[in-house]
């Protein structure tokens, strides 16, 4: 799993030679958040190591305005969202989404000179659309298909697959044998244990 998070961080500051001339509105959305995330990474003044924080919040704000973490909480634990309650809902879209947050900013600086290719968009009714991208890594290339949805007049993107994974569906199998064996306790408590591996308790 954290490989495929991994390729996801690397793919949000990969495409700085990407072209948007065949990216129509959600394409061209997804390419602004990179160049964002690019220019904090490029600051001189972020990145002396007092500005730190800063320098990751700031990546952080970029990344939860293109990403729909509730959403893909929901999908990652299936049809056991609807047992939850609605404590238990909350609870669990602020530990995924920290994971996944976590996730990015232990991985997110590691990026060399890989780039991304806008491929194609393909339209999945009024609402949904696949962005279709290929990582350039030398001779190696690894098509990564994202899903968006339109929310609120934005674009989100609520799953990422890569080399036909889907991040959605290989949480969805970690955390379904977690709730088969203890129910909601078990699945938080799974979430932990991924939150410690990215950042270690002092």
């Amino acid at each position: 799993m954290f490989r495929y998070l991994t390729f996801l961080a690397g793919i949000l500051l990969l495409a700085v030679s990407a072209s948007p001339a065949t990216a129509d509105e959600p394409g061209l959305r997804l390419k602004s958040s990179i160049d964002r995330i690019i220019g904090i990474l490029n600051d001189p003044i972020l990145k002396k190591p007092e500005n730190t924080l800063e320098r990751r919040n700031l990546i952080f704000k970029v990344v939860e305005e293109r990403f729909d973490f509730v959403e893909m909480a929901r999908r990652s634990v299936g049809d056991y969202w609807n047992k939850m309650s609605e404590n238990e809902q909350r609870q669990f879209e602020v530990a995924f989404s920290s994971l996944l947050e976590g996730t990015y900013i232990t991985k997110i600086e590691e990026f060399t000179n890989e780039e991304i290719v806008f491929e194609s968009e393909k339209a999945k009714g009024e609402r949904h659309c696949v962005v279709h991208t290929i990582i350039v890594s030398g001779k190696v290339s690894t098509p990564v298909d994202y899903s968006l949805h339109h929310v609120d007049g934005n674009w989100l993107v609520y799953d990422v697959v890569i080399e036909g994974a889907s991040l959605v569906n290989n949480y969805r199998a970690q955390f379904s044998d977690s709730v088969l064996k203890g129910g909601f306790k078990s699945l938080m408590k799974l979430i932990e244990e991924k939150q410690n591996q990215v950042n270690p308790p002092a």
